[in-house]
């Protein structure tokens, strides 16, 4: 028969992981909340810029004109794919840093409980 404090540890370990689970959920969740904002923001930036380029396109009379248009705006086209570049590969970076915290071996208490459970 297992005596209850011998069950103890155990218990406190289990309890020690659930809570970090959670806190890791949470931060991972929050992260996923900030990138689909950003990417609403830059769905609702690209639709802006192209019915500017729409716009810009169907006023001017001359071909110049309308080139110069079409290049303006490829330019900032380019600088947004840049710049959501680096930003997707920051996110993926955080993601995984958020995750990896799961899976961190935490010193203290938590590793003290685990050993003597074990």
């Amino acid at each position: 028969m297992t005596n209850l404090s011998d069950s103890r540890p155990i218990a406190d370990a289990i309890q020690s992981c659930a809570k970090r689970a959670m806190v890791v959920q949470s931060n991972f969740a929050e992260k996923l909340i900030e990138a689909n904002r950003h990417w609403f923001e830059q769905i609702q930036i690209e639709s802006t810029e192209a019915w500017e380029l729409f716009r810009k396109f169907n006023s001017v009379a001359t071909v110049a004109e309308k080139i110069t248009a079409l290049q303006d705006w490829t330019k900032g086209v380019t600088a947004r794919r840049a710049e959501d570049a680096t930003y997707a590969i920051e996110t993926a970076r955080s993601l995984g840093t958020i995750e990896l915290n799961l899976f961190a071996r935490q010193t203290g208490g938590a590793d003290e409980a685990t050993q003597k459970a074990a």
